[in-house]
């Protein structure tokens, strides 16, 4: 098992996305503004498709299906926070 230098980057940014996914959900229950709720699921997405990706440092012969759901994870990402951004209050 060799571990890339791209996975080792992809993994902190997985934990990075999941640190501030547990700071903007903190904010939202302070706050009750719906703008970081969606900000929220948008990080804690990313850093669910980051995890997913660099499981094959664990599970070498994973299927397509990682690749297709990584993808749509990242759609999903990115409606949320185009939904953040147009979103009035």
């Amino acid at each position: 098992m060799v571990v890339d230098v791209d996975e080792i980057i992809r993994l902190l940014s997985s934990i990075l996305a999941l640190l501030i996914f547990t700071i903007s959900i903190i904010a939202y229950h302070r706050e009750r503004r719906k703008k970081l709720f969606l900000v929220s699921l948008a990080f804690f997405f990313y850093a669910l498709k980051g995890f997913l990706k660099v499981s094959d440092i664990f599970i070498p012969q994973k299927g397509e299906f990682i690749e297709i759901f990584a993808n749509l994870l990242d759609f999903i990402i990115l409606a949320l926070f185009f939904m953040a951004i147009v979103m009035d209050k």
